[in-house]
């Protein structure tokens, strides 16, 4: 799925994303990929990329799958973006809580 970039300052200021996240983020749209791949390709370091993914995954952003492969001990995990209308859905509720929640502090004023 292609994200497009004309929704990538939006994405920042709803899920309070760093530019390294939504790096991490964007590579995901159009590849699915381990942390190990995504953090070669961009030049980062695995951990950081992991915890740019943890952040994500719970945004709803992002999604996990395990994988195991016959004949080998253990698992790994495939990230990617959810179905484009997952994704739409998902942010247009983060933007009607994002929308509610700045509401109330301009009540408060």
């Amino acid at each position: 799925m292609k994200c497009p970039t004309e929704i990538k300052q939006l994405l920042k200021v709803l899920y309070n994303l760093s530019s390294s996240e939504t790096e991490v983020l964007y590579y995901l749209c159009d590849h699915e990929a381990r942390a190990s791949d995504i953090a070669d390709e961009l030049g980062k370091d695995r951990s950081t990329v992991q915890r740019y993914l943890s952040k994500l995954q719970s945004t709803g952003l992002v999604e996990r799958e395990g994988v195991v492969e016959e004949g080998k001990r253990g698992r790994y995990y495939m990230y990617s973006v959810p179905d484009k209308d997952v994704l739409k859905e998902g942010v247009e509720q983060r933007m009607d809580e994002w929308s509610d929640e700045k509401l109330a502090v301009l009540e408060e004023i």
